[in-house]
Order: C-alpha cells, then structure tokens, then sequence
C-alpha cells in the first residue's frame, strides 16, 4: 500500500470516524472501502460510449462526402 495524506473538513472527519466506530472498523479501512466504491463507480461511468449521446441527436444532411473529405471541412477555410 502506498500512504497518501489529504485534507477533509472536520465535520466529514468526524461523520467517517463515528461510521467507523460503529461498523469496528478502522477509519482507514473505512475510507479505502469508499474510495474504492467511488472510483468503481467513476470507472463505470466513464465506460459510456461517447457518441452514443451525439448519435441520440438524430441530425440529417450534410455533405455526403464528409468522411473522405474531413480535413478539408474542418481545416480549410470557406
């Protein structure tokens, strides 16, 4: 394990260390266990398809040639 130091409120020190106390854990053993939760949870939604919001837009038209000719859309001025 590698040790790492942060800051938190006193009031969410105290709320984790009561929690801690009554499940008989140690408060370390308690925050390592949320954190893991939190970053299971951000993994997760990070795995959402990214296009799958701009595929929900359902836009029509546009240039028939925009995949050969993407770089001259984007870059080539008009």
């Amino acid at each position: 394990m590698i040790r790492t130091q942060i800051y938190i409120p006193e009031t969410l020190h105290q709320t984790a260390k009561a929690i801690a106390g009554k499940r008989k854990k140690s408060l370390a053993e308690l925050l390592r266990n949320i954190i893991e939760r939190g970053i299971t949870e951000e993994k997760r939604e990070m795995k959402q398809k990214p296009l799958s919001d701009i595929a929900k837009l359902n836009i029509k038209g546009g240039p028939k040639d925009l995949s050969q000719n993407l770089d001259k859309y984007l870059y080539e001025e008009r």
